[in-house]
């Protein structure tokens, strides 16, 4: 996977990431979303990208989805998270 410079913090990302929003809002199930990312990471991906907003109302989280899912492998991966405040 090809990977770039951020900015001036010196991490070096991938140029594809994986967008957090569609787990939370499809309250995908968590077998599902751990599969995703963790395919995602083996393939070369380090970031993930989510936000507050991304939930399913009364089921987890983006945030939780990708904490159950990747916690185990968190020096893989480059966390991103936009707040709406």
């Amino acid at each position: 996977m090809e990977t770039r410079t951020f900015g001036k913090t010196g991490m070096q990302v991938s140029v594809l990431g994986f967008g957090g929003a569609e787990i939370g809002f499809e309250q995908t199930g968590a077998h599902d979303v751990s599969r995703l990312l963790n395919a995602a990471l083996d393939s070369g991906l380090n970031v993930i990208d989510t936000a507050e907003c991304y939930s399913g109302g009364e089921h987890p989280s983006s945030e939780e989805l990708i904490g159950e899912a990747i916690a185990h492998r968190r020096d893989d991966f480059y966390l991103f998270n936009v707040s709406s405040g």
